[in-house]
């Protein structure tokens, strides 16, 4: 009789992008079937997608009976993870919770202080499940499994971080695997890209690993310092096959770095143009604007990119140095012209509140972005993963009393009204952020060059009728939280 394992996507809305399709535990879905063949029944919930709230969470376990119960989450996310552990171990005691992703690798052996989770996975997760599954099924010790936390007789064990994964052709999604999710669904929620120009699209992974060191982000933590990418060819065949499986036509890159090696990028466009698909493809993850050149602008463009996110985040040269991004704001500011004038929507990621940010500095930012050639902006606050982290481990011991604790980690995340950052107040950032999506977007010349560039007109004015509406009643929001506090 096969095992069951029960694949669960945690995600919650906390402002930022939207529900993208799982492909953490696609991933890993297909490891298993690569290593051990159909010996498992797989079964997959994206909490958010198609009403996949508690209670259909708690029949999935009561039908479905699984012997595992994986859980990809991200930091915000632990109080649904608590309380679905919770929750699975009342309806099967006997069954396995393992959690994995980002929150597990950022907390550590504190996920463990819940007794009803039973395992966590650090780091990169194919290679660390596959470990912990045959250990299971042949009942062998962990002191020796790597990306593992587990319990040695009372005592939580965090045994060595698992070995990334250097040859990621062999860890690609398989094309059955894509039927464990209702892909086209996902055309129905909020996504990171916005807009989409066809009817739905399909995310690509195409390397893995950041040799940056931005301090706001923890992609490092994840999937390690040195990039690792899939060859052109492979990356090429998956488009292919997932345009013939599902009919798709739009592909949507999540790469860490996509351009960090410049000729692999220009041969995965150059192999896509010589396949004949007309596809349209985008970048919404962002993409390093020092790493570009003209030729791959030219080359993205040809092979169906209309549109792409540079990662900016400030426009002050003392900031860009203190975050070590390090990026030229000259040449940024040439490199976005540049694509803008190819016909690629061009956006740009912006963060206000960095450590020691002064409000003038803010204010800098804000007036880049509007002076700028870019279409969109997105303006979010500096979270610190530091500070989530260290609030989690702070409330650890009293989860299983209550998860109510864990709520506030939401306060943490990138649009958060408590999160405040720099020299400034929480009612001086939020007014700012208001203050740069409306003097951005409400701009004459920058709807007028929108409405020229973008595929579907129609939708443009009612994504801008929509965005206007949301600033003024962000703005409205923001003012009347603000008397009633000062009343």
């Amino acid at each position: 009789m096969k095992k069951k394992i029960l694949l669960i996507r945690t995600y919650i809305d906390v402002g930022l992008g939207g529900a993208v399709p799982p492909m953490e535990l696609l991933h890993i879905a297909s490891a298993i079937l690569r290593k051990f063949g159909n010996k498992y029944e797989l079964r997959l919930l994206h909490t958010n997608i198609e009403s996949c709230d508690l209670e259909r969470i708690q029949e999935e376990v009561e039908v479905f009976n699984p012997d595992i119960i994986l859980l990809n989450s991200l930091i915000w996310e632990a109080e649904l993870v608590h309380v679905i552990a919770s929750l699975s171990k009342k309806i099967i005691p006997h069954t396995r919770i393992v959690v994995q992703g980002q929150m597990p690798t950022l907390v550590g052996e504190y996920v463990l202080c819940d007794r009803n989770i039973d395992f966590g996975i650090i780091g990169e997760g194919e290679i660390a499940v596959l470990d912990l599954l045959y250990r299971l099924e042949n009942r062998r010790d962990f002191c020796d499994a790597r990306g593992v936390i587990y319990r040695d007789n009372g005592n939580i064990v965090k045994t060595t971080t698992s070995k990334y994964i250097e040859n990621l052709d062999e860890f690609c999604i398989l094309p059955d695997i894509w039927d464990l999710i209702n892909i086209k669904k996902y055309a129905k929620y909020q996504n990171w890209n916005g807009s989409l120009r066809e009817e739905f699209y399909i995310p690509i992974l195409s390397s893995r690993g950041c040799p940056f060191d931005c301090i706001f982000c923890c992609i490092r933590d994840m999937y390690g310092k040195k990039f690792r990418a899939r060859s052109p060819e492979n990356v090429v065949s998956e488009i292919k096959s997932l345009y013939e499986k599902f009919n798709c036509r739009e592909f949507h890159f999540f790469d860490p770095v996509f351009n960090y090696d410049l000729q692999r990028a220009k041969k995965i466009c150059q192999l896509i143009k010589d396949t004949g698909l007309n596809i349209s493809l985008a970048f919404p993850h962002g993409l390093r604007a020092d790493l570009m050149d003209e030729e791959l602008i030219k080359l993205l463009k040809s092979a169906g990119t209309y549109k792409l996110v540079y990662g900016i985040e400030t426009s002050s040269a003392r900031l860009q140095k203190k975050i070590r991004k390090n990026l030229n704001l000259e040449d940024v500011k040439k490199v976005i012209e540049k694509t803008s004038r190819a016909g690629i929507i061009v956006g740009g990621y912006f963060m206000l509140g960095f450590p020691e940010e002064t409000k003038e500095e803010m204010e800098q930012t804000i007036q880049f972005a509007i002076d700028s050639e870019l279409d969109i902006a997105s303006f979010f606050k500096m979270t610190s993963f530091q500070e989530a982290v260290k609030y989690y481990k702070s409330v650890a011991d009293s989860i299983n009393e209550t998860t109510k604790v864990l709520s506030k980690l939401k306060n943490f995340s990138y649009y958060s009204r408590d999160v405040r950052g720099g020299y400034v107040s929480e009612r001086e950032l939020n007014t700012l952020i208001l203050k740069a999506q409306r003097r951005f977007y409400l701009n004459f010349r920058r709807f007028k060059r929108g409405l020229m560039k973008y595929p579907d007109r129609f939708i443009f004015v009612r994504n801008f009728i929509n965005a206007t509406a949301l600033i003024i009643q962000g703005y409205l929001e923001t003012k009347l939280l603000y008397s009633a506090s000062h009343q």
